[in-house]
Formats: structure tokens, sequence, C-alpha cells
């Protein structure tokens, strides 16, 4: 008996644990002129600026909706109606009161018309968080054509002002940052900015240099402990050090390991058969393999594909001759895409013959000038 009732105090501990780790979520409001439309409730986990489903609502004829359910932790989210915009909120446990107005709705503003009764620091860090993303979209559309000009430009008066234009938009975007820092560094949403706006984008340096100001208290925050593991293991990767080992199954069921490859030049090459820029790339991956294979350059191209038949139809459509391995999970659940800390593709690391990285993240031009360079 005294057993049976030690175990059954360990399952309630277990059940009121799991009970408390539920962050419940309760937004309610009023949309004017909304009846019968429907509001959704994305999450923004993983820095997926699109969000995924979480839970929706269709507005009552009287204008009111309520949105109550719960999450496994704080995270950020959004609400949002397919032609009346967005709004980015934080789900920590408070309720929210909206106020939804469609004639103050503007492409340029997609999160005019929703105005919440009682703001916080942590609500308006989220919209700050998306509003830079929105911004720096167009900021690296820019930034990449400037790239491609200044490569073309013929006079050092051209390059200069060239130069001038992107060091510019680079200022701007350094300010936005800063000035999210000045007023957020002290949010829970703080965490959540790296990893939807710089992880995919940003350096190490401007990334670790980021994170350190945050406050004690944010590192510690779940998210805070996450981003900081995170920054600890790119550190890992940086040039200079070993490529982490791994061994995956290749399309035709063979197992291959990066040790198998030592003394060669190796190209890890993680791709999707439906990433568009991953396709695009794939000429210039060709070339580089024909040019250098005979003189040692070995390619392993890492998919991320979770469809067998996907994987192997685009490997053989496009004609890709090198090693081909996959897990065959995705990308969130692929093993090799965790270790090397793949959180957006095409990703390219190159591997020299010791098994150390000499680089990364190199695309197009800037790719074949470090082949040359390598084999020269």
């Amino acid at each position: 008996m005294m057993m049976r009732g030690f175990l059954s105090l360990i399952v309630c501990c277990l059940l009121w644990g799991t009970a408390c780790s539920q962050v419940v979520y309760d937004i309610t409001g009023v949309w004017v002129d909304g009846a019968g439309k429907t509001l959704q409730l994305r999450t923004l986990e993983g820095g997926n600026v699109e969000g995924e489903f979480l839970d929706s609502v269709v507005v009552a004829t009287d204008g009111t909706f309520v949105l109550r359910g719960q999450v496994d932790r704080k995270q950020c989210a959004m609400i949002a109606s397919a032609k009346y915009g967005f709004r980015a909120i934080f789900l920590d446990g408070t309720s929210m009161r909206f106020t939804i107005n469609t004639g103050e709705y503007s492409y340029k503003n997609p999160s005019a018309s929703y105005v919440l009764d009682n703001e916080t620091k942590d609500q308006l860090a989220a919209q700050a968080m998306v509003q830079f993303w929105g911004d720096d979209y167009i900021r690296n559309f820019s930034l990449g054509g400037l790239g491609l000009s200044l490569k073309r430009a013929t006079t050092k008066g051209k390059q200069d002002s060239i130069a001038a234009e992107i060091k510019q938009v680079e200022r701007e975007q350094w300010d936005q940052m800063n000035a999210f820092l000045q007023q957020y560094n002290d949010s829970d949403v703080a965490p959540y900015f790296i990893e939807m706006n710089m992880l995919r984008m940003m350096s190490l340096e401007q990334i670790s240099s980021f994170y350190d100001r945050f406050t004690n208290r944010v590192k510690q925050t779940e998210k805070g402990r996450e981003i900081g593991e995170r920054i600890a293991l790119l550190k890992k990767l940086a040039p200079g050090s070993f490529a982490p080992e791994f061994e995956l199954t290749t399309s035709d069921g063979k197992k291959i390991a990066l040790k198998d490859l030592r003394g060669h030049i190796v190209l890890l090459d993680f791709w999707a058969s439906w990433c568009g820029p991953c396709m695009d790339e794939m000429s210039n991956v060709k070339a580089l393999y024909e040019k250098y294979h005979d003189r040692g350059l070995e390619i392993v191209g890492i998919s991320m594909d979770n469809n067998k038949a996907k994987w192997e139809g685009a490997i053989e459509r496009a004609g890709l001759v090198w090693h081909h391995v996959s897990s065959l999970k995705g990308m969130n659940r692929c093993p090799v895409a965790k270790l090397y800390q793949v959180v957006a593709i095409p990703k390219l690391y190159i591997v020299d013959k010791d098994g150390k990285i000499i680089a990364k993240d190199l695309r197009g031009e800037d790719l074949r000038e470090k082949m040359d360079e390598l084999f020269q």
C-alpha cells in the first residue's frame, strides 16, 4: 500500500509539472465590420515569419471573437487575416484584448488594423522584431544588387560611390538593431529577434555581440539559454575548426561518413528538391565538380527532403553525379542539419584535406573564386 501510494504521488507530480509548463493564451476583442471573417493565430516558432497554424475563429455576428487555448512554452506568434494584415504578439500567459478596424489597413503597415488595449514591453518588442524582418528583407535585396554593381564597376569613382551606398544601407540596418537593443534588451522577446532576423543572414560576430547586450535575466530565460547554446555551437563551426563528423545513408542505400573523404577538399552542400535557390545554384556546383573532381574535389549533397522519390528525382533530372545523403526527416529533424546549425538553405561548408572547415556560406562567384584559390 505504501509503495502504491508513493507511485501515485509521483504520477500526480508529473502531471502537475506538465500542466504547469503549459502557457495559456486568451485573446478576445471586437472586429469592426468583421462578422463572418476568419482570424487565425499562427506561431512564429523557428523564426518562420509566415508562421504555422495554431488556432482560428470566425468572428461572431456582433463582431466579437475569442481565441483560447494553450501552448507548451512562451513564444512569439501573430494574429492574422488573409486580406487585412497581421499583428505580431507574444504568448506569455497574459490576456489580450484587441480592436480590429479594417479601415486602417495598409500594405505598408499591415498591423495598423490591430489595436491592443494594454500594450506591454514584450508585445511592442514582438512588433519591432517583425518590423525589422520586413525592413531587412528590402535591405538585403538592395545589398544584393549593389554588390553585383560593385563587382561590375569599371572606374574607381563608380566603385567608391557604390561602396558608400552599401555602407549607408548597412548603417541603417545597424541603427535599427541598436534601437531594438536600447528598448528591448530586457524583453523576453529579444532572443527571438536573433532567431528570426540574424541566424540566417548575419555573421557569428554580429550575432554574438548582439546577444552579449541582453540582460542576464533574458539570457537565463528558456529561449535565451537556447540561443546561447546555438551561438556556442556556431563558434565550433567557425573556419579553422574541425568539421563535425557524421554518417548518413546515400540514395542507393549505402553509408558514407565525412571521415571517409579525408585527403580531399570536400564541399558539403545542404539543399532540397523543393528549394528554388538551391536548384539555381546547382549549375555552378556542377561546373566546379567537373573542373576539380579529378584533382581531388568531393561534393556531398545533404538533402533536407523528407520524400525519397522527390529527392532522387531531383538528383536525376539535374544530373548531380556526386555523393548524396539524406536522413529523409526534413530540415527541422535532420541530425546533420542540427549538427551544422542549418536553419536555411542553400548552405555550404568547404572542408580541407585534414577535416577542418575552410569557409562557409559562399555562393556563385564567391564560391568559384574560393575553389580556384584552393586548387591553383
